[in-house]
């Protein structure tokens, strides 16, 4: 009898000790659970911070290169481009590697004097070991055939052309033609120098043109390797929109975006336009003289497919 009831306690205690185990088990496994569920929430929340208005706004007037892609895709098959205007646009959207200024597919040109006008192009900034360096093919190109390794303040705040550096990289060929856009008219001509202008505020590279087919009264707005097929019109409706958009909150630094106006609209096309801020004959008025092509949504929202601006306010200097 004892024997049996000794047994009987044995059995009770073993399934006892084993659902004590099972419990902690279930327990410890539920704390896990728990535990990788808020990692994962944690983890999605600083993935995805909240955008606010402004970051919003950029981003949807300023899209990245495979946005502007769709958006050039979806502007060639709706349309009934002239065979100039595909070319363009192709060219556009398969965005090439960083090349010198004139060979890019659209250029600012900004008359900056009586005397200098010129296809501008400024500098990128890249992160090398904490500091900020200057990028460009045009300082690359200067600084291979410059003799004077010797900076001065004598340029300094000046532009500083280079009279025989082009002749030297294209001695056994002419010099490269490209075409210009004015607000009424294209044309053609050629690159002439390149110079280099530096002050504490401002670093540009300027390639200077032959100014042979252009008076002093020619608003002269862009630069391309392309034939583009322009109808040259104003559009009240959409200056206004531009107009409308600006969002002075959003802003770091003060900007001229507001003053933007239509001039052309790329044929074949109804929302596709070329637009411009300046104050000619010279650009010397604007805090950001600029150029761009923009694309009028079907919301009727302002998406800038280019865009390239001078900074004569001085912003980097902030």
């Amino acid at each position: 009898m004892r024997h049996r009831l000794s047994i009987l306690l044995g059995l009770i205690l073993l399934i006892s000790c084993k659902n004590q185990t099972q419990e902690k088990t279930e327990i410890l496994s539920e704390k896990e659970t728990v535990s990788e569920k808020s990692s994962v929430e944690i983890k999605t929340i600083k993935s995805e911070p909240e955008l606010s208005d402004c970051d919003k706004y950029w981003m949807n007037r300023f899209p990245n290169d495979s946005i502007k892609v769709k958006y050039i895709n979806d502007i060639i098959s709706k349309n009934q481009l002239t065979e100039n205007n595909l070319k363009f646009l192709k060219a556009l959207k398969n965005k090439e590697k960083e090349k010198l200024a004139y060979e890019n597919i659209l250029s600012p040109i900004f008359r900056l004097s009586n005397t200098e006008i010129g296809l501008l192009t400024f500098p990128k900034y890249e992160h090398v070991e904490n500091r900020l360096i200057p990028i460009s093919k045009e300082m690359d190109l200067i600084e291979k055939f410059d003799t004077i390794t010797q900076n001065t303040m004598e340029h300094f705040g000046k532009i500083k052309f280079y009279p025989m550096l082009l002749d030297f990289v294209f001695k056994s060929k002419h010099k490269p033609n490209i075409y210009f856009y004015t607000t009424e008219k294209m044309d053609s001509t050629k690159i002439m120098e390149l110079g280099a202008y530096v002050d504490e505020c401002l670093e540009y590279y300027e390639y200077s043109i032959d100014t042979t087919n252009i008076s002093i009264n020619d608003k002269v707005l862009f630069s391309s390797p392309y034939k583009i097929d322009l109808i040259f019109e104003s559009n009240n409706k959409i200056d206004s929109l531009i107009k409308g958009d600006y969002k002075k909150e959003c802003l770091d630094c003060p900007n001229s975006t507001e003053l933007q106006k239509t001039f052309a609209k790329i044929k074949g096309t109804d929302n596709l336009y070329f637009i411009y801020a300046d104050t000619f004959p010279i650009n010397n008025e604007l805090d950001t003289p600029s150029r761009a092509l923009i694309l009028i949504n079907p919301e009727n929202e302002i998406i800038y497919l280019w865009y390239d601006e001078i900074d004569l306010f001085g912003c980097s200097c902030l």
